[in-house]
């Protein structure tokens, strides 16, 4: 498949799908205006799973660990005793979540959009969330998730799928790696190209 059959191929499943993204953007908004904090936590606790693994595991896993609320109230022991019933990586990521629950909470009071509401727009606030230590497990790639499923529309999810189909079209290097330099030269590229090109088509 040359690159235009591919850009094409890409379009074509927007178009078609394009009813349920702008179904599910509108709830993703909702979230961030409307939803308690737990709410929040719990979107970025699924993308801490989702690191690594497939989505439909990091949901299931969720459902678990939020379970009666679970992961708002258990010790450190308790939801690594849980991610193990289910979860591969159940020692680190157990860690990750207890501790980012205890920074939010000693600081925020448990509401994150208190954490997110500091920053200018969308892309600082993901920058700054991938480079905070006391937030461990949410790199560039999951902090653009999270935000995006809590309603922020204007962040690329650059996942090993994505990535390899642009280095296969050559729009990034073989090397490209995820620093927050590359993701705003492909902030541009997307502007400059690949947005209109979108939009030209379902027009």
């Amino acid at each position: 498949m040359n690159d235009i059959k591919k850009i094409d191929s890409i379009i074509s499943a927007f178009e078609k799908n394009k009813k349920i993204i702008i179904k599910k953007t509108k709830a993703f908004e909702k979230i961030f205006s409307l939803g308690k904090p737990k709410d929040i936590f719990y979107e970025l606790v699924y993308c801490i799973l989702a690191a690594g693994t497939s989505a439909e595991l990091a949901l299931k896993t969720v459902k678990i660990i939020t379970e009666k609320d679970l992961v708002i109230y258990a010790t450190e022991a308790e939801i690594i005793k849980e991610l193990k019933k289910c979860y591969r990586f159940y020692n680190v990521r157990g860690k990750y979540i207890y501790n980012v629950r205890e920074y939010i909470n000693l600081n925020y009071s448990f509401d994150i959009r208190k954490l997110i509401n500091q920053f200018d727009n969308s892309v600082i606030a993901r920058n700054e969330l991938a480079q905070n230590k006391e937030i461990k497990g949410v790199g560039m790639k999951a902090s653009s998730h999270f935000l995006r499923n809590i309603g922020f529309k204007d962040l690329a999810i650059l996942d090993i799928h994505i990535l390899s189909l642009m280095k296969e079209m050559s729009l990034i290097p073989k090397n490209f790696k995820l620093t927050i330099k590359n993701y705003e030269k492909q902030r541009t590229f997307s502007e400059n190209y690949l947005i209109k090109l979108i939009l030209i088509y379902l027009n």
